[in-house]
């Protein structure tokens, strides 16, 4: 037996009988505000935010305190109140700054005589709620942002990052764009457009990684064995970007070979190529407009996982040396996302200008990619017959 939440009438619920859920709760709260018992409500469960912060990192507080005047800001002229590099990281449970002798004593601009600097720095969400902002114009000195800068590239069109910022992060983000959408400095209400969590890479033994259960996997050591592409290529290889999966030592090493192989084909002499079009030629050119448009399409979801996987079929075939040259420079721009050392190293190798990065994402062209053939299954009475390979009609 459950509670029912859903929608219904008041019953014995005397003068409420027959109302509507709805209707019941306006007249209830309208006869205990008649009788002073209470008042209507809304509650966020929203708390105040205390951005004060015992530590060194983080925004310093731009506030003074003089005897005579007592707390005031400083002045916009002053700003920004900078760190000291002389503060010492000491367990007293007090800020560093408080040590500082050349930061905490200052002038009030109010009087002239001494005052102390506030010593506390400020929440670092105070920051990283509209760092995306400040790093279009970092060198604007007119406002938080240069507007028309904003205009075209705000709000952030993806956001990706891990599960554990839903409730801080992008709460404290939404909060500031909303805030300075009432002020007037920016003309959209929600800070990202698209959000999409990655998943956790775990241990060997399939557990979170931790130095208790010893299964961490230092990526800076295998980096400095396999390179970084290896490593960027295994974790977006290793299953759907948004669920992880374990390390593997077996699977890396699949990796880069693959990667090995990808760099023999690049750096193969095309005009010592044989092939002389044909059958092969055209299976090759449909294989390489397939593998783009999929590519693409699995980029854009964030399929990384399918989209090397797409790659890895590729197959060597005896054809004429354009279009070999055609379907290695289109390999490596697909790459370029995933593996950016590497096929930079590459693009450069063949002779072509600076930088792969540069360059639009290789186009497809339906009706070459599409199938000369499909296959056709002959039931009887739900039962597979047959098998036929049918040439596939185009209109």
């Amino acid at each position: 037996m459950e509670a029912y939440l859903g929608d219904g009438f008041m019953t014995s619920s005397g003068p409420y009988d027959g109302m509507t859920n709805e209707e019941g709760v306006e007249a209830i709260s309208d006869d205990v505000e008649k009788h002073g018992w209470g008042k209507r409500a809304v509650s966020y469960r929203i708390r105040d935010w205390l951005i004060s912060r015992q530590r060194y990192w983080g925004t310093p507080i731009p506030m003074i305190y003089c005897e005579s005047c007592g707390v005031l800001p400083v002045r916009e002229e002053d700003l920004p109140v900078l760190l000291p590099s002389d503060a010492e990281f000491k367990p007293t449970g007090e800020s560093p700054l408080v040590a500082s002798a050349d930061f905490v004593n200052t002038t009030c601009h109010g009087c002239g005589g001494p005052a102390k600097r506030e010593t506390d720095t400020m929440d670092t969400f105070m920051d990283s709620s509209w760092y995306m902002m400040r790093y279009l114009s970092p060198h604007f000195s007119d406002g938080p942002v240069d507007p028309e800068v904003a205009k075209a590239w705000l709000p952030v069109d993806q956001y990706t990052g891990g599960a554990e910022h839903a409730v801080m992060h992008l709460l404290y983000s939404r909060f500031f764009i909303k805030a300075l959408y009432d002020m007037g400095m920016v003309d959209f209400e929600e800070p990202f457009l698209r959000l999409f969590n990655q998943g956790v890479i775990l241990g060997q033994d399939h557990e979170k990684m931790s130095k208790s259960r010893g299964n961490v996997v230092n990526p800076d050591d295998v980096v400095g064995v396999m390179g970084a592409d290896a490593v960027r290529c295994f974790l977006m290889f290793i299953g759907p970007w948004d669920h992880g999966g374990p390390w593997s030592g077996e699977g890396i090493n699949g990796i880069a070979r693959w990667l090995n192989r990808v760099w023999d084909i690049a750096t193969r002499d095309a005009a010592a190529l044989d092939g002389s079009g044909g059958s092969a030629s055209r299976e090759t050119r449909r294989m390489l407009h397939q593998t783009v448009r999929k590519c693409y399409g699995d980029l854009d979801r964030f399929k990384f996982n399918t989209a090397i996987a797409s790659m890895m079929v590729w197959s060597d075939q005896s054809v004429e040396p354009e279009l070999w040259s055609e379907c290695v420079e289109k390999l490596l721009l697909m790459l370029a996302p995933m593996a950016p050392h590497m096929t930079e190293e590459l693009w450069e190798r063949s002779g072509r200008g600076y930088s792969i990065h540069q360059q639009d994402f290789p186009g497809w062209d339906d009706d070459l990619a599409a199938d000369e053939v499909f296959t056709l299954v002959v039931q009887v009475n739900g039962k597979v017959r047959d098998k036929l390979e049918v040439p596939v009609w185009h209109s």
